[in-house]
C-alpha cells in the first residue's frame, strides 16, 4: 500500500521560487532579469476604498420619488466626511451627511452610494534574488538560493531581519525579560513557547519576527494583531520545536533572513515560513538533493525523514526504518497502518501513518 503523507519543507539549501501577485491588476516596476532586494517595491496598484450606501429616503422619511430634489450632490462629485449630501427642506430641515471622504458613485431608488478614495498598494519583493518571470499586469516570479523552514501557523505579514538565537534547547520557553535592546531588528528563535510578556517587549524593541515551536491558546488572539510576523512550527500549545527546524535556524544564527506569517489554507496553499538567503555557489556543493530526500509528492518510503504530528511523540523527528504491510493495534484500541520510526538513541516506535509528515 502506498501512502502519500503531508510534507513540510525544512531544507538547508535549495532553489527558492516565490510568486508575488497583486490583489488587482496594476503596474509592474521591474523587468525580467533584474536583481531585487527584499524591501524593494516591485509592483503597485490602487485598491478601491470601502463603499457606503446611504438610505436617503428612509433617513429623511421621504417617498423615493421625492429624494432627487433633496440631494445636494451629483454622481461623480467628490465629497468630504461630514458634508451634507441631502437635506429635507431648504435650510433647517433634517440632513444626511457623508460618513467618509470620497465621491458619489451612484444615486437612485432613494439611495446614495459613496465610495472612499482608493489606496495605493505597494508589493515588495520579499526575498532577494532575480526576477525570472513577469506576468503583466498581475505579478512576477522571483528566484534565489537559500534555506527554508516552514511552519504550521502564522500571523503578522512579512518581515526582514537577522536571526538571533534566544533558546539553548528546543524545549526552552522565551521570557519577556530576555528581550532587550540587542533584539532590535532581529528575528528571534525561541523554543517550545512564549510567556505573556514577550509581545509587549518585542513591540517595544521593534523585533522583526519570532519563530517558536508552540503558542499558548490564550496568546493566539494577541499575536493575530501583532505588528511583526510570527511563525509557529509545531502547533498550538507548549510544544518543543522540531530538532531539524531548530538546528537549521540556530546554525544560521546571525544571518539575514526573511520571515512570513502569511497563511492560506485554500489552494494555492501558503504556509508561514523563514527563508535564509545563501550564496548560489553553495548549492552545487551541498550534500542535500531532491534525489536523497525523494521528489515532492512521492509516496512514503524507508529512509525518509519524518516528523510526528500528534501525541505521544508530537514534534519528534526521525527516520522511517520500516513500513509494516499489516495494520497494528495502538493504545486507543484502533487497528491502523503505520511506520516504524527511529528517533535516535535506539528508540524505535510504531506511528500511525496519519500522524506523520515528511520533512523535505
Amino acid at each position: 500500500m502506498k501512502y502519500y503523507p503531508a510534507e513540510t519543507q525544512v531544507t538547508p539549501l535549495t532553489n527558492v521560487r516565490r510568486e508575488r501577485v497583486l490583489p488587482l491588476p496594476g503596474e509592474i516596476l521591474v523587468e525580467e532579469g533584474d536583481q531585487v532586494e527584499p524591501m524593494q517595491v516591485v509592483a503597485r496598484t490602487e485598491v478601491p476604498g470601502d463603499s457606503h450606501i446611504l438610505p436617503i429616503a428612509r433617513l429623511l422619511s421621504l417617498p423615493t420619488a421625492k429624494v432627487d430634489r433633496c440631494l445636494r450632490v451629483k454622481s461623480g462629485e467628490a465629497v468630504e466626511k461630514g458634508q451634507i449630501v441631502a437635506r429635507r427642506g431648504r435650510w433647517f430641515g433634517p440632513a444626511v451627511r457623508s460618513p467618509i471622504d470620497g465621491w458619489v458613485v451612484f444615486s437612485g431608488g432613494g439611495r446614495l452610494l459613496i465610495e472612499a478614495e482608493p489606496t495605493l498598494f505597494e508589493l515588495k519583493a520579499y526575498i532577494p534574488g532575480t526576477v525570472t518571470n513577469v506576468v503583466e499586469p498581475h505579478g512576477l516570479v522571483i528566484e534565489t538560493t537559500g534555506a527554508v523552514a516552514q511552519g504550521v501557523w502564522g500571523s503578522g505579514g512579512e518581515g526582514l531581519g537577522v536571526l538571533k538565537r534566544m533558546a539553548e534547547r528546543p524545549d526552552d520557553i522565551l521570557r519577556g525579560e530576555q528581550i532587550d535592546p540587542a533584539c532590535h531588528g532581529m528575528i528571534l528563535i525561541a523554543g517550545a513557547g512564549l510567556d505573556e510578556h514577550v509581545i509587549k517587549q518585542a513591540e517595544m524593541f521593534q523585533v522583526r519576527g519570532i519563530v517558536v515551536g508552540g503558542l499558548s491558546p490564550r496568546l493566539v488572539e494577541r499575536f493575530e494583531r501583532s505588528p511583526f510576523p510570527i511563525v509557529v512550527t509545531e502547533g498550538i500549545g507548549e510544544v518543543p520545536m522540531s530538532l531539524p527546524i531548530f538546528q537549521l535556524l540556530t546554525t544560521n544564527d546571525g544571518r539575514e533572513a526573511v520571515i512570513s506569517g502569511n497563511v492560506q489554507y485554500r489552494w494555492p496553499l501558503i504556509r508561514p515560513e523563514v527563508v535564509i538567503p545563501l550564496p548560489a555557489a553553495a548549492l552545487s556543493e551541498s550534500p542535500f538533493s531532491s534525489d536523497s530526500l525523494g521528489q515532492p509528492g512521492s509516496p512514503l518510503t524507508v529512509g525518509m525523514p519524518v516528523r510526528v504530528l500528534r501525541a505521544p511523540y508530537m514534534g519528534m523527528a526521525g527516520e522511517v526504518v520500516g513500513l509494516p504491510s499489516e495494520p497494528r493495534y495502538i493504545e486507543t484500541g484502533a487497528r491502523v497502518h503505520g511506520a516504524e520510526v527511529d528517533f535516535g538513541g535506539g528508540e524505535i516506535a510504531f506511528v500511525p501513518l496519519l500522524n506523520i509528515e515528511v520533512l523535505r
